[in-house]
């Protein structure tokens, strides 16, 4: 299954330049927009769903998709000019059409003029996945899972719409701190870029490295305390990326046996979001139906639970981080080391034997199970359960950027969460170096 990559040494030069460059021309239209007035066109005003305590631009997304574009088209045309691997014509065409149409809706919506609604936004996306699946024909094929059976590629398809959808709500759900959409996507990034190289997928190797630089440009402005935020034009691109870089690797793959493992875990901590969102508020709603007289099996009862399922609210993964007493920029580290954890975790799935596997995903679910015990949503879920009340706005306050982290207590508990998340990485760390090296 494995062809690493085999590209000549200068190409892997110009690669590289690109990606700086990629990041230079992020953070250099960052710093363009900062100096004009757009920044009041695009301010974020905080409320009481936000953590931060004055207006902040939302333009971070605007750069990296300009910087992604950039680089994407400078590629295209030096392919031919070196000699190398051109983008697929079916990613070239589903980048474009992400930029425009993504790109658009989230200027729309990242604006303080215009409101899109969500069900308008929701919309669109779907369209989108739908575009890129069937027309640009990007999707996985027929999938082999674990080499017992095989989803036909119809299925696969299907697959594929909802994994875009998915995954780009899912990024803007985790994009609520400073720096914290910006790592986890860096992390998760580096992980499609280091499965792609192992499995000799050149184009989506490449892809992914102009959109960690672009990410890294825009981090400059972002990392705690942020200047930008990337608003919803960035976490709905990034989300897409990540779809489609995993989506082109799944399709080389697709007989392996391993994808409907890799894919997750590449995705990482926003699948995590989901999941616990999702659920979270089922049962949250379940309650409520159940103090208000309506039955779950009845329409009414169904539309409550639709309806209370993508209402926003502030208790995410990345709110509870603070609930602990953690700065933005604490929050960022932990949730990074999940990540590297998880993603490292894809990597020993790529080039384990098939045999490895339920062990690697058991492993796995030792240090999200500690993240969730240590957040504290197993507690919540199972009092959701139970119908338990629980008086969330008070026990996931949200504390101010004077107040965040400054005392000795939270100090402790940052290090000794850290050291627990660095102990439980170096399992996977070494198995994944012991299997790359053999």
């Amino acid at each position: 299954m494995l062809q690493t990559l085999s590209i000549p040494a200068f190409q892997y030069a110009i690669i590289a330049l690109l990606a700086l460059f990629s990041a230079v021309v992020a953070s250099t239209a960052i710093r363009l927009i900062l100096h004009t007035k757009l920044v009041l066109l695009f301010a974020d005003t905080p409320n009481h769903r936000k953590v931060h305590s004055a207006p902040i631009p939302r333009v971070g997304g605007i750069a990296m998709v300009l910087a992604m574009l950039v680089t994407t088209l400078l590629w295209h045309a030096l392919t031919r000019l070196l000699g190398a691997e051109p983008i697929p014509k079916e990613l070239f065409h589903a980048i474009l059409a992400a930029v425009t149409v993504l790109g658009g809706l989230g200027l729309l919506d990242d604006s303080k003029s215009i409101n899109v609604q969500v069900r308008h936004k929701l919309s669109v996306v779907i369209i989108l996945a739908l575009i890129t699946v069937f027309i640009f024909d990007v999707h996985p094929g027929a999938i082999s899972v674990f080499n017992l059976f095989v989803i036909p590629e119809p299925v696969g398809k299907i697959i594929a719409v909802l994994w875009i959808v998915g995954l780009i709500n899912a990024y803007n759900l985790v994009d609520g701190l400073d720096g914290f959409a910006g790592t986890i996507s860096t992390l998760s990034l580096l992980g499609v870029v280091a499965v792609s190289v192992l499995t000799g997928c050149s184009a989506t190797a490449v892809l992914g490295v102009f959109a960690v630089g672009a990410v890294i440009g825009f981090m400059i402005y972002n990392a705690p305390p942020a200047k930008v935020f990337m608003g919803d034009t960035g976490s709905c691109f990034l989300g897409y990326m990540v779809a489609l870089l995993t989506i082109r690797a799944a399709f080389l793959m697709g007989e392996s046996g391993r994808v409907l493992a890799i894919m997750p875990l590449l995705a990482g901590l926003p699948i995590l979001e989901v999941a616990v969102t999702i659920l979270r508020r089922y049962f949250s709603a379940n309650m409520r139906g159940a103090a208000a007289g309506h039955s779950l099996l009845s329409f009414s009862g169904t539309k409550q639970v639709l309806k209370y399922i993508v209402t926003a609210d502030s208790r995410h993964l990345h709110h509870r981080y603070l609930h602990r007493g953690f700065s933005h920029l604490e929050a960022c580290i932990l949730a990074g080391v999940l990540t590297v954890i998880i993603t490292a975790g894809a990597v020993c799935v790529t080039i384990a034997p098939l045999s490895y596997l339920p062990w690697i995903a058991a492993y796995l679910t030792i240090p999200v199970a500690v993240t969730l015990y240590k957040l504290g949503v197993f507690e919540q879920v199972e009092r959701l359960i139970r119908r338990q009340p629980v008086k969330l706005n008070q026990k996931l306050r949200i504390r101010t950027d004077a107040n965040i982290g400054a005392d000795e207590k939270a100090k402790r508990l940052f290090y000794a969460d850290l050291i627990t998340q660095g102990a439980l990485a170096l399992p996977v760390l070494t198995l994944m170096a012991y299997l790359l090296i053999s």
